[in-house]
């Protein structure tokens, strides 16, 4: 790897044209140049910390990601761990340099509980940690699975992680102070139209709405800055109302934070409660807690305008609480996640210790699945298809089952996208492999049709009048208990939308178990 970014020949010269580009060889290229990049700087750190011969001691990396990150450039955490073998980080069989990852906010608990002290979290109990970027919101369903005794942490897993996609704060914030512009408007007349202080400005004219509407931002942002150590209410910013004269409006911080700033958290407290009622989101569990985190605006930490954002924030959600008349109770934190773990793990373990030592904690399935798609005294031919369309796996008219959940393993977050070459009404069948059973096929393995165990049937016809040709499986726990649900994988017909549901769901009273992985 030193030797292939060692070249110090000019690319290309600087009059060139820029391009953009989304060939996955180019992206995997850039990823790997990321990460060898970073390698390079954490060498520099751990030298310099260590010594020189820091090579020779056990190195271990604890990495945390951003989830939105992880799925929109890696793709999953296995992608990612591939990725650190490919760019020299890791290297295969050395028993020195291990890593072990996670998303942001995992393994959260022990710091929240150290924080808050007097906060009772019962075992088997759900709290929600939300996590709020500029344009997009983040929700993970914890529940407790492990509580506080003399010597060990408490610990909780993620049953459910959901991402919200918001409008863009501060271009929402904008809009906000652009509508209430149009009814509440302080005009600075120059001294041209000085004595005419009768003149109106239509802010609906595209030409004046572009002239304020696209200096507002930057404007905004600099208000904000101004006011970190003290909050003057009548500060205020000037924007021209156009480029003929010298006229301008006035806009004050007052009406910035009760107009503008107060209408976004509204929208953003009301996407955070409305997934607590949702049945497709948590609306199966009761959360005894709600941890805010983040500041979508990007203000200065320990300011007092994000100390103003953080107060406002929490009368928000505390009020939308109320009028839902839910027990939650809710908790926006001042600092950021990596924060508050640096705050609680100052002179202690490092974060991630444990998955080191003990492995990760995952939800495992205690059986062994398959399925197949009988049709009338035969069966159906059908293939598994990744997110672009390949052919992953194909399984033959033979009756034989694809193990799609295996014993032992953590239940998948993502489903399989199913194929078959006819569309047709579909029974799909999943056996659960009996549990005396001592041999624990791989995942995505064939089993033979004769293969003992108990069958569950879902049917296609409750999800589509025509027939269906491409459908989804996927897994979630309701109660504790595996879930399977299929969907319909495209539109068939519209009538479908109207008197159908989008999925259904087999529940599985199997009780998902805990085990370090």
């Amino acid at each position: 790897m030193d030797d292939l970014f060692a070249s110090k020949d000019k690319l290309c010269a600087s009059d060139s044209e820029a391009f953009t580009t989304c060939h996955p060889g180019y992206m995997y290229f850039f990823m790997i140049t990321y990460l060898h990049c970073l390698h390079k700087k954490i060498e520099e750190k751990l030298k310099s910390i260590v010594g020189t011969n820091w090579r020779a001691k056990n190195i271990w990396y604890g990495v945390s990601i951003d989830k939105k990150l992880l799925d929109t450039v890696f793709g999953s955490m296995k992608n990612l761990e591939k990725l650190f073998f490919a760019s020299g980080i890791l290297e295969k069989d050395d028993e020195i340099r291990k890593a072990k990852f996670c998303t942001r906010g995992e393994e959260i608990l022990p710091a929240i509980q150290h924080k808050y002290q007097h906060l009772e979290f019962g075992l088997k109990s759900y709290f929600v940690v939300v996590q709020i970027y500029s344009k997009h919101i983040q929700l993970s369903l914890h529940q407790v699975v492990k509580l506080e005794s003399p010597g060990e942490d408490p610990a909780s897993i993620i049953i459910q992680d959901e991402m919200i996609h918001i409008n863009d704060v501060y271009d929402a914030l904008c809009k906000s102070i652009m509508k209430s512009l149009q009814v509440n408007c302080q005009f600075n007349y120059c001294a041209t139209h000085k004595s005419e202080e009768d003149v109106q400005y239509d802010f609906q004219s595209l030409e004046i709405y572009n002239n304020i509407y696209r200096n507002l931002k930057p404007c905004v942002v600099e208000l904000f800055e101004k006011n970190k150590s003290n909050l003057d209410m009548k500060s205020k910013i000037q924007l021209d109302i156009n480029t003929k004269c010298d006229c301008s409006i006035s806009i004050f911080l007052r009406d910035i934070i009760e107009v503008g700033l107060m209408s976004v958290i509204e929208s953003i407290t009301t996407d955070i409660l409305a997934s607590l009622h949702n049945k497709e989101l948590f609306g199966n569990y009761v959360p005894n807690y709600i941890f805010v985190f983040g500041d979508p605006f990007n203000l200065a930490l320990g300011s007092m305008i994000h100390i103003a954002y953080t107060m406002l924030m929490q009368k928000a959600i505390d009020d939308g609480v109320y009028i839902k008349e839910k027990d939650t109770k809710i908790f926006v934190l001042r600092e950021f996640i990596f924060q508050l773990l640096e705050t609680f793990l100052s002179g202690e373990k490092p974060y991630m210790f444990e998955r080191f030592v003990t492995g990760t904690l995952c939800q495992v399935s205690g059986n062994t699945y398959g399925m197949r798609i009988p049709y009338l005294s035969r069966f159906t031919p059908f293939t598994r298809l990744n997110s672009d369309g390949d052919i992953k796996n194909t399984i033959a008219d033979d009756g034989s089952y694809l193990v799609f959940i295996q014993k032992g393993k953590p239940v998948p977050t993502k489903g399989l996208i199913i194929q078959i070459n006819k569309p047709t009404n579909i029974r799909l069948e999943i056996l659960q492999l009996e549990s005396s059973t001592s041999i624990v096929p791989d995942k995505y393995t064939l089993l033979h049709g004769d293969t003992p165990g108990v069958t569950y049937k879902v049917f296609s016809a409750d999800l589509t009048y025509v027939s269906l040709n491409t459908f989804v499986v996927e897994y979630e726990q309701i109660s504790n208990n595996l879930s399977i649900k299929i969907s319909r994988g495209c539109i068939r017909d519209i009538v479908d939308y109207v008197d159908k549901p989008y999925y259904v769901t087999k529940n599985i009273m199997e009780p998902l178990t805990l085990a370090y992985i």
